[in-house]
Formats: C-alpha cells, sequence, structure tokens
C-alpha cells in the first residue's frame, strides 16, 4: 500500500531540509522515494500547514533512581559548565556522564 503525505512542511536537519513544503511517500512503512508518474496512490493524507519531522525518542526512565543523583553529586565537575539556557534562569544541564531528561532534549533538538 502506498501512501502519500501531501503538503507537510518538512525538518530534516541531517538531509539539509529545514522547513519546506513537500510531499512524502510510504510505502510499508518506510519512507520511499517519489514513484514514477502513473503509480498508484492508495491512500493521500493532507498534511498542508502541518509539520513533518522524526518522531523523538523519550529517553525518561527511573531505572538508575538515587545512585543517578549520587553519580550527580560526586561528580559536579562534570557538570558545573553544562548550563541549558532557559530565558531569564539558566537550568544546570547534569554534564555528559549523567545528562538529564531536559539536557537530552536539547542535544536531540
Amino acid at each position: 500500500m502506498l501512501t502519500k503525505l501531501t503538503g507537510g512542511v518538512v525538518y530534516d536537519p541531517l538531509n539539509g531540509v529545514n522547513g519546506q513544503p513537500r510531499d512524502l511517500y510510504i510505502k510499508d512503512g518506510k519512507l520511499v522515494d517519489t514513484p514514477k508518474q502513473g503509480g498508484s496512490i492508495d491512500r493521500e493524507i493532507d498534511l498542508k500547514g502541518q509539520v513533518v519531522m522524526a518522531g523523538a525518542i523519550d529517553a525518561h526512565s527511573h531505572i538508575g533512581g538515587g545512585k543517578v543523583t549520587i553519580a550527580r553529586i560526586l561528580m559536579p565537575e562534570d557538570h558545573q559548565h553544562d548550563a541549558v539556557d532557559s530565558g531569564k534562569l539558566t537550568r544546570a544541564g547534569c554534564g555528559h556522564a549523567v545528562p538529564s531528561t531536559l539536557t537530552t532534549g536539547y542535544r536531540y533538538a
């Protein structure tokens, strides 16, 4: 089954696409090249005015528990210079060894 996503504003920094309206085609759950003229489209979804981008991964978990907090306390040098700007306030980013969920999101974005 071939699905066409029509006119969404696509953001794909890895491939240099930063906010251009594009048509995308999906077959068997994967993006595919534009079909040759006369190709059969089974389903079309209008995405005009919508943002299309890769799905984010929520890396948030609590499996480390208190040991993660202890690691952050014992390694202040790892996160003292790793701050995330949040307007008038600045928040600690909790370093590279044990980044916070906020920092992980900023790095992903």
